[in-house]
């Protein structure tokens, strides 16, 4: 068994454990935060007005799925376009990218309040819907961050992986193991700075579903298993795929014996973890070969405990993307590949990218894959009929104004993207509606170049994969539980949807009391976006709503008459009254 005590000897370093006394109120939250995300799937059941129609554009089925190695074989032609129904599906040429200059509407922890022209007129987000996101700075992680690699010379921060637990791998090799608490103490700190000389940088994270095991990747190739609990190492992987690679990605599954890794050659391997008579070890399967089409993407499907006898879940899925298409295999119960997707023409500088989600539609919970390279986000509707076989649906497309390089699901229906100048767009996935711009270069993001160009092997890449990297940041952005986890050069930022009584009372420390009367009737009526806090009930929301709307009519009528000018004409008095009822009203 995997869980069995270990009697190896193993290398242990720890660090001594830091206490910051800052307390960061996006921890205050957490709780609160992740018990709205397990009910999210819930709410969306009772929206029966889902605006997708999953018939559209469904992609025809064929008798005989192609095998990985016919898909190996083809010929990559840069020139040949995958058309469905809509000709102009993939066509990115048609939008001009600069036709609009971005606006920013910062939260109120970052201070930014930039707001360019746009060629063309649209909504006032902020007025609509308030602040959206907030951010904030974990102090403590930040802070410890920068004294290791001045004491211990641990080196810059390279990647970050959370769970219950967060992990920062640095460019000495080292991996730093702090806690979620208010504290946010270290607490290991994995590895040395002299097998980091002969590993490299960490050039990749990945903790699994129980927060057990932290599998790193590293810049010239080699992989090691940690165990979280004790700090003990567990493996180290040094055969698992070619020399002279830098691993780019590396996931666990929801099988904690079995993980995936993608190297800088392009090429993807299964690992698979075994004990036998007490002895650890370590299986390679070549999943996909780099001399076919070099991946540079791969997301395992991953699914919550209440939803892990959902019948998708057997087959394991995973969603690759190589530099010309995007493949959906089945690791289970045998390998199979279930879909291909061919993306077209594109700038090659583009980063692919993916993320699952389980959704709702028309009150079926099914896993959907958002995949995009470029300014078009593609939503693919996975679902397994009668007879086991698994369908896949395109969904309605996203055309972007702007370029992106990460994409996270912040829940069901809010999706936050990430774009090339690192603007952050909050979006609404049924409405295709842009609910708010955040600028985040305060965060200094670390970027995955030097590992997608293996510089640390010699540089023995293709051009066309070095060129991805320049804007490659797979691994400086982790999500868990709601929260979104940003890893800088010096520091560690988190950003969640604001609650909705947060929303309001942020607009009203902005003097707005037409706008935050106006969020909180969107919250009565239900017709608010990306909102967080509420009962599903009707009544139980109207009533919680109208509460607060009351208080904040009293305050302000306070405030009114506290502010009556004592003296002058009674026209005076009129006008200060008409002012300030006709902002009630």
């Amino acid at each position: 068994m995997e869980n069995e005590p270990d009697h190896e000897n193993v290398e242990q370093s720890l660090c001594a454990k830091t206490t910051d006394e800052e307390l960061n109120k996006s921890f205050s939250l957490e709780a609160s935060l992740s018990k709205f995300s397990y009910i999210d799937l819930d709410k969306e059941l009772e929206f029966r007005n889902d605006l997708i129609d999953d018939k559209e554009f469904d992609i025809p089925q064929v008798d005989t799925p192609p095998t990985l190695e016919s898909i190996l074989n083809e010929t990559d032609d840069e020139d040949e376009s995958f058309v469905l129904e809509d000709p102009t599906l993939l066509n990115i040429d048609t939008i001009d990218s600069h036709s609009y200059d971005t606006s920013s509407v910062a939260s109120s922890d970052s201070g930014d309040r930039t707001n360019l022209k746009r060629k063309k007129k649209l909504p006032d987000s902020f007025s609509l819907h308030g602040s959206v996101m907030r951010h904030s700075l974990l102090k403590g992680i930040s802070a410890q961050i920068v004294s290791a690699a001045d004491k211990v010379d641990a080196g810059l921060p390279t990647a970050i992986a959370v769970s219950s637990l967060i992990a920062v791998g640095t460019s000495h090799g080292l991996a730093l193991i702090f806690g979620k608490d208010q504290n946010q103490a270290l607490r290991l700190c994995l590895g040395s700075t002299s097998v980091g000389g002969q590993y490299g940088a960490i050039s990749a994270l990945s903790i699994n579903n129980d927060c057990s095991r932290l599998l790193c990747g590293f810049a010239k190739g080699q992989i090691t298993m940690w165990d979280l609990a004790s700090g003990k190492l567990l493996r180290s992987i040094t055969d698992a795929h070619p020399p002279g690679t830098a691993i780019l990605h590396i996931k666990f599954t929801d099988d904690p014996t079995l993980a995936i890794c993608n190297d800088s050659g392009g090429s993807v391997f299964e690992l698979t973890f075994k004990r036998v008579m007490g002895v650890r070890t370590c299986e390679s399967r070549c999943l996909f070969s780099g001399s076919k089409g070099e991946v540079c993407c791969i997301e395992p499907l991953h699914s919550k405990p209440e939803l892990k006898d959902h019948p998708i879940t057997q087959f394991s899925l995973l969603a690759m993307a190589s530099l010309t298409k995007i493949l959906v295999i089945g690791l289970k119960p045998s390998l199979k590949v279930w879909m291909t997707f061919p993306y077209g023409r594109m700038d090659p500088s583009s980063v692919p990218l993916l993320a699952w989600h389980f959704v709702a539609v028309h009150n079926y919970v099914n896993p959907m894959l958002a995949f995009c390279r470029g300014d078009v986000v593609h939503f693919l509707l996975v679902k397994r009929d009668e007879s086991g076989a698994i369908h896949v649906t395109k969904q309605k497309h996203l055309h972007l104004y702007y370029d992106l390089i990460n994409f996270t699901w912040i829940n069901s229906r809010t999706i936050v993207l990430l774009d090339s100048v690192e603007k952050l767009h909050v979006i609404d996935r049924q409405t295709q509606e842009e609910l708010e711009t955040v600028e985040i270069s305060e965060v200094q993001l670390v970027y995955n170049s030097s590992h997608f160009k293996s510089l640390a092997t010699g540089g023995n890449v293709s051009q066309a994969l070095a060129l991805v990297g320049e804007k490659a940041c797979y691994q400086s952005i982790s999500s868990y539980g709601g929260q979104i986890f940003y890893l800088g050069t010096k520091s560690v930022y988190v950003m969640m949807l604001r609650s909705w009584r947060e929303r309001v009372d942020h607009l009203l420390k902005q003097d707005c009391l037409t706008e935050a009367l106006a969020l909180a009737w969107s919250f009565h009526e239900g017709k608010a976006k990306a909102v967080v806090g509420l009962s599903g009930d009707a009544n139980k929301r109207k009533a919680i709503v109208t509460d607060r709307m009351v208080e904040i009519l009293l305050h302000y009528a306070d405030r009114a008459l506290k502010k009556c000018p004592d003296q002058g004409k009674i026209q005076v008095m009129e006008q200060h009254f008409q002012v300030h009822i006709c902002k009630c009203f």
